[in-house]
């Protein structure tokens, strides 16, 4: 039983259903990844060099630390298709970019390898185990489909939501994300 008092079904039930009505299933999951990378594009390009350094408070990232972490959720989701887990413990590649070439350069490079890994990508393969983990600490252990769901779209659109925050107060024109913005319009 899940929260609701409903009976969960098996994921096989599931992949046998969207079958018989010839749905493909990672496209019913992961359908909207198309949209929201292309939104994150858009957000991502409105970044000017001369706000690279700019930050709305002494605690949080400049809006380029934020426009690099944005990037390397799309490593992210990478990671976690073709990985077991990540050990926090050990360095992984970072964005560093201080311009907007840099940026998209580095966004185009993992979209590419993003698309890459998802058009191999299988059930089976979403099925799989992941772990988060510092050293011998555990964080948690999910299967693949809900650490991407989760850690990679949603960590990512909620990032992008601050980026546009940010944005907002260095006065510069958001683009559209589910339909037009204030600026679009």
């Amino acid at each position: 039983m899940n929260l609701n008092g409903k009976k969960q079904v098996k994921f096989d039930s599931y992949h046998n259903l969207l079958i018989t009505m010839n749905i493909n299933p990672l496209d019913l999951a992961f359908g909207d990844i198309d949209h929201e990378l292309n939104v994150t594009r858009n957000m991502l390009s409105r970044i000017p060099d001369d706000c690279f350094d700019w930050k709305p408070h002494e605690k949080s990232w400049t809006m380029g630390e934020l426009a690099s972490h944005i990037v390397d959720l799309l490593w992210w989701q990478v990671t976690t298709l073709i990985d077991d887990g990540i050990d926090m413990s050990e360095s992984w590649p970072k964005t560093e970019a201080r311009s907007q070439v840099a940026l998209m350069t580095a966004f185009d490079q993992k979209e590419e390898t993003l698309r890459a890994v998802l058009r191999s990508t299988t059930l089976e393969t979403l099925a799989e185990s992941w772990t988060l983990r510092y050293g011998n600490q555990v964080f948690f252990t999910e299967p693949k489909y809900v650490v991407l769901r989760r850690f990679g779209i949603s960590h990512l659109i909620h990032h992008r939501a601050q980026l546009s925050i940010y944005l907002r107060m260095n006065s510069i024109p958001l683009p559209p994300s589910y339909g037009p913005s204030a600026d679009e319009s």
